[in-house]
Parts: structure tokens; C-alpha cells; sequence
């Protein structure tokens, strides 16, 4: 059994019941009850194929051809503010269908990635663009019929868009990074070769990207317990791998979960550490690391007593950040409180109390400035979804869906567009999807 299957292993058995603590293992039957299957390190999503390994299936069905081709249409489409409710784009009878993440360069191209199963025992990479007017479905790059599926998107423009993800463990092949390349005409497999040479932390899971310009593209990876996170950096030719700080504990572990930028071109970092392992980890801290042009480091004046899961960049002393809630690293946590933190520069303040990982889950993050952010979640009793809005002196719930409620959902999450929209994604079932996408229109 390799690493990546002794983690899914460890991950099914885990968390039956909440320990009388702050923090529970989450198992793979809470993220059902949630409908949020799959968290930001795409482990769950490789929950789905432990079937496949177990019968050892060789993973070479044929990778399937987009059902419609995604356009980027000459005209651009005008941005509508609100809710939009489209059929989302999936190959029909797919056994099960998941969209994780968002990102596009304006409110008409916009992509959201994911995973789906054809079968139980079979996923590939979901890839579902919005021209403005309808969702169309995309098999991405051609993997050459191995299982895979995307974690994390970024889009520069409507011709220059970055997928990550991981091919899935099956059968004598091994977990490797995934990295995907939209061009405006078609997806790309693009090399990894740069991670061959951390034999010791293999197998990679890539959990986040972010992208500056055509030639500044960041992904990172997270190797497991015991080792520092790994950042990829693309010049525009080549990839070069950077160790990140080695942030472990002595009897713990410790993972970075997202990679962001904020308006000024800085990239941020944001995760954190755990005293002990599974049922009996307790939170260390949250932690952020920034690049100073040379090397990734730990910003220590920005530290927090609990990890941190989400942020959202704006300038150096305008920081947005989730902290508890899903937090993976050796395992996957539940962390409570969940909240919402501004960062001024020198100081954390909490700005929004939601309730403990039990009762709610944060899925998105997305901030202008010090007075306009949104965050959007989950209420786990009712899997209602929701959105807020802080306007620099209180929060505002927006209403849901074109009539002003949406069925019970499992929310995907929030972007700022490249040109300056902002973008929440919502979808009801797993299959015969509808996506219910939110816009707020450039200003």
C-alpha cells in the first residue's frame, strides 16, 4: 500500500463520531451529509476510486471527448448582475458529477473545474465554461486514459486559463501532479518533470494556483506529513521548483492550503500546523508565507492561533482570511470557531463569527478592498448556502437565486474575475445538473 492509498485508507476510517474536543476527523460520511464531496486538496475526490484500487483496475478507459465544445465568443457578452440558472454541462448518465473551484478572466468566461464519475468506478477531470449565455463541458487535456481530476483553476484571460489537480492512484501506478493549459482553443498536459527530483516527498498533491502574468504562474503542492510544502514556478519556458519553509511540528504536521495574489502582484500563502494526528490533533496555529522575490518565507508577525483555510489578498495591509472549518494536512480536520479575518498589516481581527465546523462550512472568499468582501458557505443542518457581503460596517446577507431562494445546494465557491467581476457558483444535484451562477458586474 503506497502513501496516498494509506491516507485514504486512514481517511475512511477516521472520524465515526466528534470527540469531545475542537477538532474531529472528518469522515467520509460527513462530506456526504454535506454534498461538498470533495475538499480543496482533492483528497476526497480520490476517495471515489478506492473501489478501482481495490480491484486493481488498470485506469486506461478512454479519457472521453468533450460533449460540447467551450466557446469564447468575438462579441462579449453584457455582464447582468445577480443570479443566472443555467443546466450545467455534463455527458449524460454520469453516475456523479463535482465542481470545487472557480476562476475566469470576465462575468462571460468563467470556468469551473471539478471531477466526474461515469461510473463508480472511473473519474476523470471536469472542466464547465460560461460564455455569458450557457455551460459547456470540456474533457480537458488528453491524459492518455488515466484517471485524474483539478483541485484549483486561475484565468489570466480568456485564452490563457491554468487547471491543477492529480492523476489518481490506481493499481501499480502512482499519485503525480496534474497541470492543465487553456490556450483559448484547446487544453494541454503540462509537464511536471521539475517534482522528479523530490524522490523523498512524492507522492504530490497540487492544491492550489495562481497566476500573475503569462509568465508568472504558481502552483503548490503539498507532499505529506514531515515535509515542507513545494511551490512550482513557470517562466513562461520551464518550470522550477522552490522548497517552502518547513513549518512541521516535532510530533505533528503542518500544510499550506491556498496560494493567492493580490492587486499589487505580491503572492501570499496560507495554512498552518497540527499538534498530534488524527482523532487526537489539536490546532497549533495558522500560518502565512510570502515570496520576497528569492525564496518562499513564514511571515511571523502574521501568525494566528488557529490554521488557516482560505485567503484572500488585496495589498500587503489588506488581507483577507477564513480560519477553521475543513483543514487538511496529514488528515482532514474540522476546526472551530470558523470566522473571517482582516489583516491591516500588523494585526488579525476577526470580522465575522459563523459558527463551529460542525454547523457550518465556508467555501468562498473574495475581497475588493477593506470595505467591500464577500464570503460564502454552507449551513450544514439545512445545506442552505449563503452569501454575505461587509461594506466596511456591517455584513449583509444577498438573497439566493433568481427568486430570492434556491434549493438546498452544495456552494462551490467565489472569484474575482480578471477584469474585476465578481463570481459565486452554486450547483443543485450531482447529476442533470443546474449551475446557479451570482454576478456583480465590474465596477
Amino acid at each position: 500500500m503506497n502513501d496516498e492509498q494509506k491516507r485514504l485508507a486512514e481517511f475512511l476510517k477516521a472520524g465515526v463520531g466528534d470527540p469531545p474536543a475542537r477538532v474531529t476527523v472528518q469522515a467520509v460520511r460527513r462530506h456526504s451529509a454535506r454534498r461538498r464531496l470533495v475538499s480543496a486538496s482533492g483528497a476526497a475526490a480520490a476517495v471515489a476510486v478506492v473501489a478501482a484500487i481495490g480491484a486493481g483496475l488498470s485506469g486506461r478507459l478512454a479519457n472521453p471527448s468533450p460533449a460540447v465544445s467551450p466557446t469564447v465568443s468575438a462579441a462579449p457578452v453584457p455582464c447582468r448582475p445577480g443570479w443566472h440558472a443555467a443546466p450545467g454541462a455534463v455527458p449524460a448518465g454520469d453516475h456523479q458529477d463535482r465542481l470545487v473551484a472557480i476562476a475566469g478572466s470576465a462575468s462571460d468566461d468563467v470556468w469551473a473545474v471539478g471531477d466526474r464519475l461515469p461510473d463508480p468506478r472511473h473519474v476523470f477531470p471536469l472542466l464547465e465554461h460560461w460564455d455569458g449565455r450557457r455551460w459547456a463541458y470540456s474533457a480537458g487535456a488528453s491524459l492518455g486514459g488515466r484517471q485524474a481530476y483539478l483541485t484549483s483553476v486561475a484565468a489570466l484571460a480568456s485564452d490563457d486559463v491554468w487547471a491543477v489537480g492529480d492523476f489518481a492512484s490506481i493499481g501499480p501506478r502512482l499519485p503525480a501532479p496534474l497541470i492543465e493549459h487553456w490556450n483559448g482553443r484547446s487544453w494541454s498536459l503540462q509537464p511536471t518533470r521539475a517534482l522528479t527530483r523530490l524522490k523523498t516527498a512524492l507522492p504530490q498533491t497540487l492544491t492550489s494556483v495562481a497566476a500573475l502574468a503569462p509568465d508568472d504562474v504558481w502552483v503548490l503542492g503539498t507532499p505529506g506529513s514531515n515535509s515542507s510544502d513545494v511551490y512550482l514556478h513557470w517562466n513562461g519556458t520551464s518550470w522550477k521548483l522552490f522548497r517552502g519553509p518547513n513549518i512541521g511540528v516535532h510530533y505533528g504536521s503542518a500544510a499550506m492550503q491556498v496560494i493567492a495574489t493580490d492587486h499589487r502582484r505580491h503572492l501570499w500563502a496560507a495554512g498552518g500546523w497540527m499538534r498530534r494526528y488524527g482523532e487526537a490533533g489539536v490546532p497549533g496555529g495558522g500560518t502565512v508565507e510570502s515570496w520576497n522575490g528569492r525564496r518562499w518565507e513564514v511571515d511571523r508577525h502574521a501568525a494566528w492561533k488557529e490554521p488557516l483555510t482560505r485567503v484572500s489578498p488585496v495589498a500587503p495591509d489588506d488581507v483577507w482570511a477564513i480560519t477553521g472549518g475543513s483543514f487538511t494536512t496529514a488528515g482532514t480536520y474540522g476546526i472551530s470557531p470558523v470566522q473571517v479575518l482582516h489583516w491591516n498589516g500588523s494585526t488579525w481581527k476577526v470580522e465575522l463569527s459563523v459558527g463551529g465546523a460542525s454547523s457550518v462550512d465556508l467555501t468562498g472568499l473574495a475581497a475588493v478592498s477593506a470595505d467591500d468582501a464577500y464570503v460564502m458557505g454552507q449551513d450544514i443542518p439545512t445545506q442552505q448556502p449563503f452569501i454575505e457581503h461587509w461594506d466596511g460596517i456591517r455584513w449583509r446577507s444577498l438573497p439566493l437565486g433568481p427568486t430570492g431562494h434556491i434549493p438546498r445546494l452544495g456552494s462551490i465557491g467565489l472569484t474575482v474575475t480578471a477584469d474585476g467581476s465578481i463570481t459565486a457558483l452554486d450547483t443543485e444535484g450531482l447529476t442533470a445538473r443546474t449551475n446557479y451562477l451570482w454576478l456583480r458586474c465590474q465596477h
